[in-house]
Formats: structure tokens, C-alpha cells, sequence
């Protein structure tokens, strides 16, 4: 199992560093997911699609210093349960990220189940906020210096009444999702250029609590 440096639920998604990653890096990566759920949530409120709001907060990451990698594959599957569901989500990581990557976004998915608190900001935020849509983002940083991103999102094709399926152990009938993301590279340099805006937009919403650190 990684060593895990740090893990946070930024507004709706849940995001893991690998002990690698700079200290620096993993501060304005955090913001910088953090300035994309608002911004899409400002842009597209909850009369908005999923994909639409998606579409909205990826594109922002594009803009303030991340370049993708690579793409997931957007093909819909079906799961009865949570942890089917989140065993493809982790082989989906895999297969386009890394083996760290997975264990990344399985151990801190198992850390915030055993935090209150955490569970429900998380479950809050990813309801009230953010469409719905489950998101984690694992980063470690590689042999080459590099440090990466994999931005997995999770939305619901079939239509359900209940809108925390997400949450969960088993559900009522087989449900239809639709993975997207990517894996992205982190450019601290093209971030300098944005690093105000970011904060401007953060500092915006100075009054509400939108981090929680995750108890390792």
C-alpha cells in the first residue's frame, strides 16, 4: 500500500496524494480543483445536465495549469452495488493511471468511510453541489518528475427518484454509469500565471467550509 501524505474532500471530490508529490504542488492542485466546482456551479446551477457541469469543471482545470494525458473512455456499465462500483472505478484508474493510483483512491475511499464527518461534507457536496456526480483524483508524482492527476467522475445514466444511490451499499435495481475524466499533468509554471484569479474565486467563498482533511 502507498504512502498516503495527505487526503481531502475538496467540495465534491475526493482527492489523494501520493508522499511524493511537493507540498506546494499538492496546496495548488487542491485550489485548483476546488476553483473548478465552483466555477462550474456558478456557470451550470442545478437545472443544468451532468455532462454540461462535467464539461464545465474540466475545462477550467484545462485553463488555470493542468494538460491532458489522457482520456476515459466514456462507455457506460452496470453495477448492483457500491462496491462493484467502486471496484471498476478503481480499474479504470488503473488501467489509465497507475497500480499507486488505484490503491491511492481505494485507501482513501475506506479512510472517509471510517470519518463521520467526513462522509456526510462529502456526500453534502456531492449532492448539493456538483450534479451528483462522484469524483476522486488521485496524484502521485513520477520517476520523471512529473506530477499527475487521474480526475475519475462517475454520473448516473438511469433514471432514479433516490439521490443518494451513490452512498449505498446495495441498490434497488441495476444502475447505468457513465465514467469520464482524464489523467492530467500538473504545470506549476502555467499555474503562476492563474494562481490569483484561483484564489480571487476561492476567497469569494471564504465563508463557507468547503475542505475537510480526511483523519489517515
Amino acid at each position: 500500500m502507498p504512502v498516503l501524505a495527505d487526503a481531502v474532500v475538496v467540495g465534491g471530490c475526493l482527492l489523494a496524494f501520493d508522499s511524493k508529490v511537493d507540498l506546494q504542488d499538492q496546496q495548488d492542485i487542491q485550489d485548483c480543483l476546488l476553483y473548478a466546482e465552483l466555477t462550474a456551479n456558478d456557470r451550470y446551477p442545478e437545472h443544468s445536465t451532468q455532462k454540461v457541469w462535467f464539461d464545465c469543471y474540466k475545462r477550467q482545470l484545462l485553463e488555470v495549469g493542468f494538460t491532458l494525458d489522457a482520456m476515459v473512455h466514456t462507455e457506460p456499465f452496470q453495477v448492483a452495488n457500491v462496491p462493484q462500483l467502486l471496484r471498476i472505478g478503481r480499474d479504470v484508474i488503473v488501467r489509465l493511471g497507475s497500480k499507486r493510483m488505484g490503491e491511492l483512491f481505494e485507501h482513501t475511499y475506506k479512510a472517509m468511510e471510517l470519518d463521520k464527518f467526513a462522509w456526510e461534507f462529502f456526500h453534502n457536496n456531492v449532492m448539493q453541489g456538483g450534479q451528483g456526480i462522484l469524483k476522486c483524483a488521485p496524484c502521485e508524482r513520477l520517476a520523471s518528475g512529473k506530477t499527475v492527476v487521474c480526475l475519475f467522475g462517475m454520473r448516473v445514466s438511469t433514471t432514479v427518484k433516490e439521490e443518494d444511490f451513490f452512498f449505498w451499499k446495495e441498490f434497488d435495481k441495476r444502475m447505468l454509469i457513465v465514467p469520464d475524466g482524464g489523467v492530467y499533468a500538473f504545470k506549476r509554471k502555467i499555474f503562476e500565471d492563474h494562481r490569483v484569479r484561483v484564489h480571487e474565486k476561492i476567497d469569494a467563498y471564504s465563508d463557507k467550509l468547503l475542505v475537510h482533511k480526511l483523519k489517515l
